[in-house]
């Protein structure tokens, strides 16, 4: 038997704190244009949106897909005998994940997980250097495409400035009634037109990268580098490197977007520039807080960290709960009444509250109810291949 490891648990409840810092934008302020929607001119705001850019988008996420990858090891246990059981827990966050972006939150990143998930079962039994060879090419091509996205949309504008036109302009304002309709019941259709209008793009811009962090997941897990395989002298350096490369390059990437947001002259062009640059180097950041995690875990007792991680798929479905609550119509109403800092205070202070009440429960010995709800319907397939 696979005895649970405790730090991957602190690393996901690190995660949350990310995922609501970069999701409660997108209910708060503007469903598609994320921080775009607010005034970024105010200092407040942009410092705010700058953080978030540099910290946390889009590192968070990929922290979350290398623990997926990583617990995969817990269920399929190197044995295809336990294949059914993976299968039945991809196709149960794939229903999750339907329930989540229609009732709460088209921003959901279940519908993605269950599905690669079931993806991963290709790649789970295979050799080390298959998994490294596929996460390269996945990450090469994937990056090269955002690349070639934004210097391809530069050189459109360039060419339409010449002969003194601009791209169009395309409005989301239609996209804000999925947060200020006052009846639930009716705005199931609105979110549901937007999760299909954008869900697109954010496979394209998401997927490949949270299937090359599943590759990774596992083969830290064959090598239990995030428990008794853990080596001090690696985490230092993922936590040197990663802070020192990776921190900059981020900035680099927050400054862009916040500069050319501003700009009279706005790029669309330049805005991918800066999400690809955000996108490619998350990694880098991501390695980086995954050393440094560790190694104050090593000095600190992370309680609070470790028990919100055990409780993970409940805290993320309810942070999607109270979210939606504050800021639909059909709730207490604040969508786009609010600046970016009180934003991100809410969003860290419902992490906060949420992580508390799981280190109360986890006391008990008492597994989440999304946890226990998704353990049962997998193991309907247990035994199935």
């Amino acid at each position: 038997m696979i005895q649970r490891d405790s730090f991957p648990d602190i690393l996901r409840g690190f995660a949350l704190l990310g995922i609501a810092l970069v999701n409660i934008p997108l209910l708060a302020i503007d469903p598609v244009t994320n921080f775009e929607g607010a005034d970024l001119t105010d200092f407040s705001n942009a410092s705010t949106a700058f953080i978030v850019i540099a910290l946390f988008q889009a590192k968070f996420y990929l922290l979350f897909s290398f623990l997926f990858g990583y617990s995969a090891h817990y269920i399929l246990k190197d044995s295809k005998q336990n294949r059914g059981r993976w299968v039945g827990r991809s196709v149960g966050l794939v229903l999750l994940g339907i329930l989540h972006f229609s009732l709460l939150f088209f921003g959901d990143i279940l519908f993605v997980y269950g599905l690669f998930g079931l993806l991963l079962l290709a790649f789970y039994f295979r050799k080390d250097k298959t998994l490294k060879v596929w996460a390269w090419i996945i990450y090469v091509i994937s990056g090269l495409l955002l690349l070639a996205a934004s210097a391809l949309t530069m050189l459109g504008e360039q060419f339409l400035a010449m002969k003194g036109k601009t791209f169009p302009e395309v409005s989301t304002d239609e996209f804000a009634s999925v947060m200020t309709n006052d009846n639930f019941i009716a705005s199931i259709s609105e979110r549901l037109e937007l999760w299909i209008t954008a869900a697109p793009t954010g496979f394209l811009l998401q997927g490949p990268m949270v299937f090359v962090a599943f590759l990774v997941g596992v083969l830290a897990a064959r090598r239990k580098a995030l428990g008794e395989g853990a080596n001090a002298s690696t985490m230092k350096k993922l936590a040197v490197w990663g802070l020192t490369l990776g921190l900059p390059i981020q900035l680099l990437s927050a400054y862009i977007f916040i500069q050319n947001a501003v700009s009279e002259n706005y790029s669309y062009g330049t805005y991918l520039l800066s999400i690809a640059i955000n996108f490619l180097a998350a990694p880098i950041l991501s390695a980086g807080y995954v050393g440094l995690l560790w190694l104050i875990s090593r000095k600190l007792q992370l309680g609070l960290l470790s028990s919100a991680g055990k409780y993970s798929l409940t805290i993320y479905l309810s942070q999607s709960v109270i979210f939606a609550t504050l800021f639909s119509g059909w709730g207490f109403g604040l969508f786009a009444q609010l600046g970016v800092l009180p934003v991100t205070l809410i969003g860290f202070a419902t992490w906060l509250a949420l992580a508390l009440i799981a280190q109360l429960v986890a006391k008990s010995g008492r597994k989440g109810p999304m946890e226990s709800l998704l353990t049962g319907f997998s193991k309907m397939f247990a035994g199935k291949q």
